[in-house]
């Protein structure tokens, strides 16, 4: 405990200075040690306290910030005691003293159209822009996960802003992956009806959570990527060799790889996002792109489109697209999900998918066992098919604003809707404390005393005792909501 007291008083790097060190932390070290003390295990918060302080780089101008602003000192203790996710940010990201201030004291996030032009920025001109997207990722995060531990944004606003960032970089990646293969293959056109010589583009669908705009520290992004016309590349420059033109199907199915290369790679820094194009028409065996024409052949009324296929449209959102190509993208997922005549035998199918999903979970699962928070998805959905046709308000792509509107419509009971609406939070709120918490099984509630301890603390609970009461009831009624639903909807 001495030697690791004695390096919060060191400035390693040569030209700070040690002796204003000191002094600021003197200052604030009665404070400091006392609010270490109140942590669930305070040894090993004031070892990984002394780690991430080492690595910032600059710790007099954080003692010094402690000392005028002492509610940033217990959030700095609480991230070191309880989060290690965002403590290997900062361990990991070296010298990030200047994004955790920013967390600590700007009072709001980035907008998306801000996140747009800083990445934009750092990448002009940027031969690799791996690492850059890596580090922007981390500083986005930092910022997140640091106001999401002060309480300063709920957690719709936590998994929007997560959101967020991935959808800003997954912008950049396709922008730079599609202009290199513009430079092997050519430039991709429209051979077909009025559009021939059009240049032809990507089309992107985010689906499940990240087209909800309801991401988590660790979420998978979810992807179907489509283009807009068949036809060819064609080199528009001169000088280029023959031979090498080819179809838009292979075009854009090579793009699509290449971003999932990009995403899934683990490098120097690790992985950006696990990506998935599993939820495409064609399959993993299929193409890795397919047309708009496809997609539309794909889900029409006598197409082959299996139920849940259908369902998990209602999660679909344009990402990436030209202004004509989104709006037929929209069109086509708005009638594959909305357009087509929901039977009470398919609903029943529903719920019994939703109970297959509870296979090989443990019904500690917050996510995919009994009451967990699928329960609560898939009451919503099946609410949004059933009804969706006759009333677009309901077709929101995030399950709190598809539940509002379900409930102002009439079609939830208010006891129910209130009910659902306080445990989707609670469960969602659980699920990213456990993330930042770096726990192994980021969906389950934990059963160890001392894990369950760091989690009440992350909750502000005062005893875990009865943070584990309250999941306990809480799932326990979700699971009813959920059958009473479904009973309902049957009839």
């Amino acid at each position: 405990a001495y030697r690791n007291l004695q390096s919060l008083a060191e400035e390693k790097v040569r030209f700070l200075s040690t002796r204003r060190c000191r002094h600021f932390l003197a200052s604030i070290a009665p404070r400091l040690l006392a609010a270490i003390g109140t942590t669930p295990d305070p040894d090993a918060t004031l070892v990984n306290l002394a780690t991430v302080s080492e690595s910032l780089g600059g710790k007099g101008v954080l003692w010094e910030l402690f000392s005028f602003h002492p509610p940033s000192l217990e959030l700095y203790v609480r991230l070191c005691a309880s989060s290690p996710f965002l403590s290997g940010i900062l361990v990991g990201n070296p010298g990030m003293i200047d994004e955790l201030l920013d967390s600590l004291m700007i009072g709001r996030l980035p907008t998306r159209e801000e996140l747009d032009d800083g990445l934009r920025e750092l990448c002009r001109g940027a031969a690799d822009v791996e690492p850059i997207l890596h580090a922007f990722k981390a500083s986005q995060q930092l910022r997140i996960g640091v106001r999401d531990i002060l309480g300063k944004q709920d957690v719709t606003e936590t998994t929007a802003a997560l959101s967020n960032v991935a959808e800003t970089i997954l912008q950049v990646i396709v922008a730079r992956e599609e202009e290199r293969l513009v430079e092997r293959l050519g430039e991709p056109m429209a051979a077909e009806g009025a559009s021939v010589g059009v240049r032809a583009g990507a089309v992107v669908l985010a689906m499940g959570k990240f087209g909800g705009h309801e991401m988590n520290y660790h979420s998978d992004v979810d992807l179907v990527f489509l283009y807009d016309h068949d036809g060819a590349t064609f080199h528009s420059r001169r000088g280029r060799r023959t031979g090498e033109s080819t179809t838009n199907s292979h075009f854009f199915s090579e793009l699509a790889r290449r971003v999932m290369k990009a995403s899934n790679t683990f490098g120097p820094n690790g992985r950006l996002y696990e990506m998935d194009s599993r939820l495409r028409p064609s399959g993993r065996s299929g193409a890795s792109a397919i047309s708009l024409d496809a997609l539309e052949a794909y889900f029409a009324p006598d197409g082959p489109a299996a139920f849940w296929e259908r369902q998990a449209l209602t999660k679909a959102r344009v990402v990436i697209g030209s202004p004509p190509a989104t709006a037929r993208a929209a069109a086509i997922v708005t009638r594959a999900a909305y357009g087509h005549a929901w039977t009470s035998q398919e609903i029943e199918a529903i719920r019994g998918m939703r109970y297959r999903m509870e296979e090989g979970a443990a019904k500690a699962n917050l996510k995919r066992g009994p009451g967990g928070v699928v329960d609560i998805e898939f009451v919503v959905q099946a609410l949004q098919l059933v009804h969706g046709g006759g009333n677009a308000a309901v077709r929101a792509t995030e399950t709190l604003r598809g539940l509002e509107a379900i409930h102002a419509a009439g079609l939830v009971p208010t006891a129910r809707f209130e009910f659902f609406e306080t445990a989707y939070r609670v469960l969602r709120a659980i699920e990213g404390r456990l993330r930042l918490m770096d726990a192994a099984a980021r969906h389950e509630f934990p059963q160890s005393v001392d894990e369950q301890q760091k989690l009440a603390h992350l909750l502000g609970y005062q005893s875990p005792d009865q943070l584990v009461t309250d999941v306990r009831e809480l799932t326990a009624r979700t699971r009813r909501e959920f059958e009473a639903s479904f009973d309902d909807l049957a009839r």
